[in-house]
């Protein structure tokens, strides 16, 4: 009989040994694990913290927007920057500081250095750049969820019109990212955008990838030349942007730091997103473009969520599918609304 016998005691122990042994293991690679993490979290604050508050002697002379483009092209946000700026109270901004970083540049006189030396100001020349092209910076955002925000970008068309009946259909606002244009009809299509209430961003009028981001000089030019056709079409100012192929991309991997930092500092706010029905790839077909959308959602636990799609005129199958993925969402219990610049954006994170 197995059950009592030493055979089964020294069984018994054995398992015992192993299973004490095999518990020490994982937790000692646990909390090694969690132990590591947290030592280098607090290493990169630490060192975030050091870039704010050590001004060593040779960057005593820095101005503050210097010190703010260091600090963004190494990566740090407008939030990271502002926390680290209100925690350790840097002599090296003073109290004009928050208001500058959040797109106010009028609040802070760049032709002075931070420590009022009046030495001037050796900021990057495309700061000075285009001095009509700035927005009206938000003071907070704010978050809904079961919420979908409906994007299209690259338009206006044809198609765009169809979008909109389909809109006015179910009472639904939405968000055009629009490339502009000199045409008649396209400055028609712009207008009647705007009149029906739907929001207007900026997206790009050459949409030349290669050329949009050669430079931030060159990514400025275009900004502006869109954002001067939408205003000229519409009356309209527009206050938020997105970056031809997401603010974070192949082509623009050498100047994105700087090329978010001025539009930040400008006052714009820009929206990637977190749903895509890859409606622009050759492949896409109704019932991609349907899946995409509603499993993208789907698969967001918060249901907010900024959906991409475009209306440009080869965007056909895009204008077939949307009142489709309109009845689904709003039988789930959905809404839908148009973005603005108090709504809090969805933005991409570059990782190795």
């Amino acid at each position: 009989m197995y059950f009592g016998s030493v055979k089964f005691f020294k069984h018994l122990i054995y398992t015992v040994i192993i299973g004490w042994f095999a518990a020490a293991t994982f937790l000692a690679v646990f909390f090694g694990i969690r132990f590591g993490l947290e030592a280098k979290k607090n290493k990169e604050l630490a060192a975030a913290a050091e870039a704010v508050t050590d001004v060593s002697s040779e960057d005593e002379d820095l101005t503050l927007e210097q010190y703010y483009l260091r600090m963004a092209a190494d990566g740090y946000t407008t939030e990271d920057i502002l926390n680290f700026i209100k925690e350790n109270d840097s002599a090296a901004f003073d109290g004009c500081a928050e208001e500058y970083i959040a797109g106010n540049p009028d609040k802070f006189d760049v032709t002075a250095d931070s420590a009022g030396s009046g030495s001037g100001s050796t900021a990057a020349e495309y700061t000075l750049l285009y001095p009509d092209l700035y927005a009206e910076a938000p003071t907070e955002f704010t978050e809904k969820e079961k919420t979908i925000y409906l994007t299209f970008d690259d338009g206006p068309s044809e198609n765009t019109v169809d979008i909109l009946n389909i809109l006015d259909k179910y009472d639904i606002k939405a968000t055009f990212f629009m490339c502009g244009g000199g045409s008649e009809r396209t400055k028609e299509l712009m207008k009647m955008v705007a009149d029906k209430g739907h929001t207007i961003g900026i997206h790009s009028i050459s949409h030349d990838y290669d050329k949009v981001y050669a430079s931030v000089e060159s990514f400025l030019e275009d900004m502006n030349a869109t954002y001067n056709s939408i205003y000229e079409a519409t009356g309209v100012k527009p206050q938020i942007m997105r970056f031809p192929g997401g603010s974070i991309n192949n082509y623009n991997r050498l100047v994105y730091p700087q090329i978010i930092a001025e539009v930040t500092r400008r006052g714009f706010v820009y929206y990637d997103w977190n749903v895509s029905g890859e409606d622009a790839t050759t492949h896409a077909t109704w019932t991609s473009i349907y899946n995409n959308v509603l499993n993208g959602i789907n698969e967001n636990t918060s249901g907010r969520a900024i959906v991409l799609l475009h209306d440009s005129a080869d965007k056909q199958l895009t204008v077939t599918t949307v009142e489709d993925i309109i009845k689904a969402l709003l039988a789930d219990g959905y809404s839908f609304e148009a973005l603005d610049n108090t709504v809090k954006p969805i933005t991409f994170s570059y990782v190795d």
